[in-house]
């Protein structure tokens, strides 16, 4: 018999819990109702004893205002009026009170009326002896005193209001013995309900616990399933992760070992042409053998030190050097030069917001960036097209902040470069800001261009969005932050010419050189002294101590990254100590945290990034010489 009541409450688990949450609900009601009957109880106590004390203020009114009209025949002093004066106002409060008590009391209702009317009758007796009195007449007022009329209504007064009490007392006896009762059974009824609940939920919790047993080894189960799923899933994202790495690896592969092929064919060309040349051919001959190869290897060089340079800003490792920007006027430089650059096929709108903000970046970055997004909209409109080039200011919100996670909400400086181009499809559009990855024909793109547009807007604290429709087109939109403080708003023009002259070292200028690389150091060295420089040159920071010591030093150029205890920000922090004011330039081929910050060169920091050429070191080196001797 146990076990078929218990197989039955097993199997019917669900209607057991629901018929036990039934029951405490059910007693939750009836303590619900106990209350609420109890505060209705409490409520017609409350009533009956405000009824009790309005009925004996009215036969206090009364009493007082006789006394009043007694003293003032007595004594014709006014003074004695004063209960009298009050009366009729605090006998319509009063009444009024009363009958909003008793309004739905019928029969006490009508015992209320007849009050009413004899304090109304007693109180115009009273008016009337007084009345008498005022005009000289004391004596007919006393012979109506002696007719008993006012003794009558003040007997029937007090009779009523008697009366009234009376009532109101029995009526809350009846109340107090009905709530009273009621609250007995409903406190029977909850004992019932609780105790019927108790004894379900302890069958229910009883038989309950083989299935939370089979529960327990079931969760054992499904922790150790989703252990294994973690572990399965994190080898497909590092499988995932290697797979992006080695089509980044692949890529860097490919383009350098091109540009690789390039240098080296070259410069295999120039030493076979150079052996081959006849003893008696003259410079000039000679020059005329090898001037192509040497300018293919010097594209090629340089093809390479902008690959360098897009992958730095595709990883955000470049140092920037963010300036206030006038984007209306940055466009407006670059205008003619796009046009140049994007052909006749192709037409180029702009439409530059009015009261817009500055915007902090790096301006030559910008330029890249907006170089590259319009070529990426010539090569979509291979027939031609129009090129829109737009500005706005712009608020991005918490909602937009929400959606997409990765800028914070603030006020922005908006970039839209839109063509009207054959669009990206769907499937594509995701990866477009991914290395390597291209639509073009082989040969035609390195798939570096968006991603380092990419990583240079994030390194500067922005957001990119890119929107397209197959056939219509493709809208980039890069949000640059507004720089709400500026006092000068710059703009670095699209072109700038490059002076042919190389600027050479004044009489006795010497600089300072520490790299520790054989190579680079023979190098700069070279073209240092080329330039009419005497150069102390060291391969680390302690050499570079004791060489300077003594030593006149117009300038210290020192790479960032040196072996040993002294890197180049601690050399140059030494340095400065000795030589106070002394200009120094930094290089590096990768910046790490010496010289930059959160993507940013250090304030009053100098670099010149790897690979440089003597026209690049001759430039910057005057440039910051000069700058010392004029300040």
């Amino acid at each position: 018999m146990r076990s078929t009541i218990g197989d039955w409450i097993v199997g019917h688990s669900r209607l057991t819990f629901v018929t036990a949450m039934g029951l405490v609900v059910v007693a939750g009601l009836l303590a619900a109702a106990i209350a609420l009957n109890a505060s209705r109880a409490q409520g017609l106590v409350d009533e009956a004893f405000v009824v009790r004390a309005a009925a004996r203020d009215l036969l206090e009114i009364a009493q007082d205002a006789e006394t009043g009209q007694r003293g003032f025949l007595l004594t014709q002093e006014r003074s004695y009026l004063e209960p009298f004066n009050s009366a009729e106002a605090r006998v319509g409060s009063t009444i009024a009170q009363l009958k909003a008590l008793v309004l739905n009391s019928p029969h006490i209702y009508q015992r209320v009326e007849q009050i009413d009317q004899l304090m109304h009758a007693k109180l115009e007796e009273l008016q009337q002896t007084i009345a008498l009195v005022e005009t000289g007449r004391p004596d007919a007022a006393i012979d109506i005193v002696r007719a008993d009329t006012g003794k009558a209504l003040m007997d029937n007064i007090r009779s009523e209001v008697g009366s009234l009490v009376d009532e109101q007392y029995s009526l809350l006896l009846v109340r107090q013995d009905a709530a009273e009762t009621l609250r007995r059974w409903m406190l029977v009824l909850v004992a019932i309900s609780l105790t019927l609940a108790l004894a379900v939920s302890g069958f229910l919790v009883f038989y309950s616990q083989h299935f939370i047993s089979e529960l327990r080894d079931r969760t054992r189960e499904l922790e150790a399933e989703a252990r294994r799923r973690a572990v399965a899933e994190e080898t497909l994202r590092q499988s995932q992760k290697m797979e992006a790495v080695g089509q980044l690896t692949g890529g860097i592969a490919h383009d350098f070992n091109n540009l690789l092929t390039v240098i080296m064919g070259n410069l295999d060309t120039l030493r076979r042409r150079l052996g081959q040349a006849p003893a008696d051919q003259t410079l000039a001959g000679i020059a005329d053998r090898i001037l192509k190869p040497l300018e293919s290897a010097s594209q090629a060089s340089r093809s390479a030190a902008q690959l360098t340079h897009q992958l730095l800003a595709f990883a955000r490792k470049q140092p920037l050097k963010p300036v206030a920007i006038d984007l209306n006027r940055l466009i407006s430089n670059m205008s003619e030069m796009l046009r140049r650059t994007l052909g006749e096929p192709i037409s180029i709108e702009t439409v530059l917001g009015g009261g817009l903000w500055p915007a902090l970046a790096d301006a030559n970055q910008l330029e890249n960036a907006l170089i590259n997004l319009a070529l990426n909209a010539r090569d979509a409109m291979a027939n031609g097209g129009c090129l829109t080039i737009e500005t706005a200011n712009a608020y991005l919100d918490d909602a937009y902040v929400a959606r997409f996670g990765d800028v914070a909400a603030g006020q922005y400086v908006i970039l839209s470069v839109t063509d009207t181009g054959t669009g990206i499809d769907p499937t594509v559009l995701e990866h477009v800001f991914e290395p390597f990855f291209t639509t073009k024909q082989a040969g035609s793109g390195s798939g570096l261009g968006l991603a380092m547009v990419h990583g240079f807007v994030k390194q500067s604290g922005g957001h990119i969005r890119i929107y397209s429709e197959i056939g219509h087109g493709t809208t980039v939109k890069i949000y640059l932050p507004r720089l709400a403080s500026a006092t000068t708003v710059a703009s670095v023009p699209a072109e700038r010419a490059e002076s042919a002259t190389v600027r050479r070292a004044r009489p006795q200028e010497s600089i300072m050189l520490v790299e520790d690389n054989d190579g680079v150091r023979d190098y700069a060295r070279g073209a240092l002294e080329e330039l009419g420089y005497s150069v102390l040159a060291a391969r680390d920071g302690t050499e570079a101590l004791r060489i300077i010591d003594g030593a006149r030093v117009d300038l210290l150029f020192t790479d960032v990254v040196l072996p040993g205890n002294v890197g180049g920000r601690v050399l140059a922090d030494k340095i400065l100590e000795l030589r106070p004011g002394l200009p120094v330039l930094f290089t590096t081929g990768y910046t790490r945290n010496a010289i930059v910050h959160d993507g940013r060169l250090d304030p009053h920091v100098q670099l010149l990034s790897k690979p440089y050429t003597q026209q690049d070191l001759a430039r910057k080196i005057r440039e910051m010489i000069d700058q010392k001797t004029d300040g």
